[in-house]
């Protein structure tokens, strides 16, 4: 096999409860993690010799915080080889919203490697491995329903069932250190929140414009919103993809970016 063309799908959390603050300074979380059916496109062509890559999306340079180079960087060093080969990524997940697009992209390339080289390296050493690279790693190697812990390793496989989904992005990205920086603010403050995503007052309070994303979605008679992960993406579930497509259209045009997807088994 010469080419491998892998779905490197998002997530959201259906819920984000964070538990504590570590000395090493990440926190502790408890959270319902589900893929969904929004997706980028990687292919992946062994080469002669030689690295190229190309995207879509001309933000995403060859650079060191690009996910899918820290992924390969990853494998380089723990397998003491390197790789010839073409990335290609057709990206349609939103940057920094909160849906782990990225790190989705980075799992691919682990996944990707370890399936087009077949180098027998086993799930669970690759999600140890890549979990220094970002708290959603482990989950997006495994990429089914999952109950996250500790700061991402944890992972308790769960039933899943597709669901219509709605996506709202205002067309900025957050940072997601500086959205938990905020959380650490706020908590020093004595300030605390009921929402089912911990991350979310923080992100309400210091974004004021994305209460217009989170209240236009829950006039649309959706039976849960709230932000997925560091945001500032929200989304809505709804009962039915006809119920989910009216609210789609009816929000077209008052948001940059409004995505009907599902959740994914």
């Amino acid at each position: 096999m010469d080419q491998l063309v892998i779905e490197s799908r998002g997530k959201i959390n259906r819920g984000l409860k964070i538990l504590g603050k570590r000395p090493d300074g990440y926190h502790n979380l408890d959270s319902i993690m589900v893929p969904i059916s929004l997706k980028d496109t990687i292919t992946l062509t062994k080469r002669d010799r030689g690295l190229v890559y190309e995207s879509n999306n001309l933000d995403l340079a060859w650079t060191p915080d690009n996910f899918c180079k820290k992924a390969l960087d990853l494998l380089e060093k723990k397998l003491a080889r390197t790789f010839s080969l073409a990335i290609q990524l057709e990206k349609r997940i939103p940057l920094g919203a909160g849906l782990a697009g990225g790190t989705a992209n980075g799992a691919s390339i682990l996944k990707g490697l370890n399936q087009l080289y077949d180098l027998k390296v086993d799930l669970e050493d690759l999600q140890a491995w890549a979990l220094d690279l970002g708290a959603d790693f482990p989950f997006c190697l495994y990429d089914r329903p999952a109950r996250v812990g500790g700061i991402g390793e944890k992972i308790q496989p769960l039933e899943g069932k597709e669901e219509a989904i709605l996506l709202v992005n205002p067309g900025y990205p957050l940072s997601t250190p500086e959205v938990y920086a905020w959380y650490d603010q706020d908590m020093d403050r004595g300030i605390q929140d009921q929402a089912i995503n911990d991350l979310e007052g923080p992100v309400l309070r210091r974004k004021s414009q994305l209460v217009q994303v989170k209240e236009s979605l829950e006039a649309t008679g959706a039976y849960e919103v709230s932000m997925s992960g560091s945001g500032p993406t929200f989304y809505a579930v709804y009962k039915s993809p006809d119920q989910r497509d009216r609210a789609r259209e009816k929000l077209e045009g008052t948001f940059e970016k409004v995505l009907a997807c599902s959740t994914a088994l």
